[in-house]
């Protein structure tokens, strides 16, 4: 108990009644969202996954229980387990042939939105995460779904800060699940903002989508409870 109060003190010091402000309100906004019903059936459905492969991908993670860099942490999220069942429907909303393109999913924790993406036939699939606890876990939980053939695409797990994070060549689909803070979000829109190659993104809870809208040339809609975007050369593409 003691030790993880210090480590919830540790989280919070430095910050301004702003930030804690806005800790608090989002954490309550958790709390009232998993007592809904939909949010009871979408826990069974998150449990029935790692109950088919063995893996831990559902329980969450607060960041102040992890041993990461603080200068990023004050800027991410939590870890909560992302809910891929609309993968189909944007996936068929964008357009984009999978076997074509790699998929990033940046700030993967455990790796589940990775996984769900690894029932398509992708390229290639990334999971970008900074804590390194979080990326072992995932790396378990991969090698575990590929022992039983549960994957059908490669699934590379990156231990980075997503801001210094360098794509692959080649179309791109990038996933977030609103994993960091303006800080962070804004080199990762500004770089994707300047390649030329395909990009299609998938945007869940999109609290910073405005650093995505201050580049032009990105057509947005929503789908499916997110916001995605493509890029001319996307759209140009399909």
């Amino acid at each position: 108990m003691i030790v993880m109060i210090n480590n919830v003190i540790h989280r919070l010091e430095g910050r301004s009644a702003s930030e804690l402000m806005r800790l608090t309100l989002l954490n309550a906004r958790h709390s009232i969202k998993a007592m809904l019903p939909e949010a009871r059936r979408r826990e069974r459905a998150f449990r029935a996954f790692d109950e088919r492969w063995g893996t831990d991908t559902f329980a969450i993670r607060e960041l102040h229980t992890l041993a990461v860099d603080r200068s990023l942490a004050t800027h991410a999220r939590r870890y909560q387990a992302s809910n891929g069942a609309g993968f189909p429907e944007w996936i068929a909303s964008l357009g984009i042939d999978p076997t074509k393109h790699s998929f990033i999913d940046y700030g993967c924790g455990k790796g589940r939105a990775v996984f769900e993406a690894a029932q398509f036939p992708f390229k290639r699939l990334i999971g970008v995460e900074f804590s390194a606890e979080l990326v072992a876990i995932a790396t378990a939980n991969r090698d575990l779904i590929a022992a039983q053939n549960g994957l059908k695409a490669p699934v590379d797990i990156i231990c980075q800060d997503a801001a210094q994070h360098i794509p692959p060549t080649g179309p791109l689909l990038c996933y977030f699940y609103d994993p960091f803070d303006v800080p962070i979000m804004a080199p990762v829109a500004d770089r994707l903002a300047l390649l030329d190659q395909p990009i299609s993104i998938i945007y869940l809870e999109p609290n910073c989508i405005n650093e995505f809208r201050r580049h032009k040339g990105w057509h947005e809609q929503e789908v499916a409870g997110a916001i995605t975007l493509q890029n001319a050369a996307a759209r140009a593409a399909y």
